[in-house]
């Protein structure tokens, strides 16, 4: 009842013409809390928390998400649309300096948790590539407002910090995939390189690619990118590594049965043929190039993730035991061995489906 009463006090300094009725939480999120306001009217709206304690820069990740929303609109192209406060602005802190956000919500969609048809997964490579695609032409500095969050040599630093400091114990539970870490360091780092380089350039890129957010409408067409806490520049690989690294695990991401991961090729050309038809030619040969090994460094790097938190002690993620994000880990690093096996096809068909999409 007390979250309840604190959820309609929120809702109501928004500016909003319905009365609060009630409130459903929305459990697919690791980082922050959102959840859906039933009104009396029968007009709903999304209001989430953002976790200020892995968003320093809380205020600017709603300031990002305002100017691509604002951005996408003004093209006609449907997306989230934010409500203002009473007091003119798109986000309120609470009694508690908590951080929050309300959005309307999109009537007749729904969300996947997992992608169960190759006709899924081929629209939610359609409406990732449009988003990369119309927000190609953002002029507008977004804020970087989680520092090298896709960044392979910044992640291995803090993997080194965390092993350096971490419990005996949690070091010998995790030893197996601390050895395969630090084995796969330099191959890992291509995209780090390419980057640097210049080989392949910075873009808006939403960086949390997962099937969950992607809405899509009842008859399973991908209407929109949501949860855009993490919108800022990067490059396409990180998008289109970290939607399949979700969308092709044949498990849930913290599956410990390692005999049951595996990466499902027929979603992966579902997904890359949506993908490089919405990219077109927004797309270099040079960039498609890095697509296949991009997939290997996200589901990587979210390997490391994990298990950096578990050596950590679980401060980032959050857990429901002891060894959930060692379990989690375990699943990232397996499907890595188990993409690496069918690397080849994988390269054969992004270069073959770039070359009749893209020309």
């Amino acid at each position: 009842m007390e979250l309840k009463k604190k959820l309609a006090t929120i809702f109501q300094q928004f500016q909003t013409e319905h009365t609060f009725k009630g409130f459903e939480t929305f459990n697919s999120g690791h980082i922050n809390d959102t959840f859906l306001i039933l009104t009396q009217e029968e007009v709903n709206y999304v209001l989430q928390r953002i976790n200020t304690t892995v968003f320093k820069k809380a205020i600017d990740v709603i300031h990002n998400k305002i100017k691509i929303t604002q951005h996408l609109s003004k093209k006609g192209i449907q997306t989230i649309h934010f409500i203002p406060t009473k007091e003119n602005s798109y986000s309120l802190i609470d009694n508690d300096n908590h951080l929050w956000n309300l959005s309307e919500f999109i009537e007749n969609s729904q969300t996947f948790l997992k992608v169960n048809a190759n006709d899924i997964a081929y629209q939610a490579g359609l409406i990732t590539a449009e988003f990369l695609a119309q927000t190609s032409d953002f002029e507008n500095d977004l804020v970087e407002t989680l520092p090298n969050f896709h960044s392979m040599s910044f992640r291995f630093q803090e993997f080194q910090n965390a092993l350096n400091a971490t419990s005996k114990i949690r070091k010998q539970k995790a030893q197996k995939w601390i050895d395969f870490a630090l084995a796969n360091k330099k191959e890992m780092m291509v995209l780090d390189r390419a980057i640097n380089q210049k080989e392949i350039r910075l873009r808006v890129t939403h960086n949390d690619t997962k099937i969950s957010n992607i809405l899509f409408d009842t008859n399973n067409k991908a209407i929109c990118m949501i949860d855009l806490d993490t919108v800022m520049k990067g490059c396409i690989h990180f998008d289109y590594g970290d939607a399949l690294r979700t969308i092709c695990n044949t498990t849930d991401e913290d599956e410990v049965n390692v005999s049951a991961i595996n990466f499902n090729l027929n979603y992966f050309k579902n997904y890359t043929e949506g993908f490089l038809k919405s990219l077109a030619n927004n797309i270099s040969k040079q960039e498609a190039s890095y697509l296949p090994i991009s997939i290997q460094v996200m589901t990587f790097i979210m390997g490391l993730r994990f298990l950096t938190d578990y050596l950590n002690n679980d401060v980032y993620y959050k857990t429901k035991h002891s060894n959930h994000n060692l379990e989690r880990a375990n699943n990232q690093f397996s499907l890595v061995q188990k993409i690496r096996e069918q690397q080849h096809e994988i390269n054969s068909f992004v270069k073959s489906t770039y070359m009749s999409s893209c020309h």
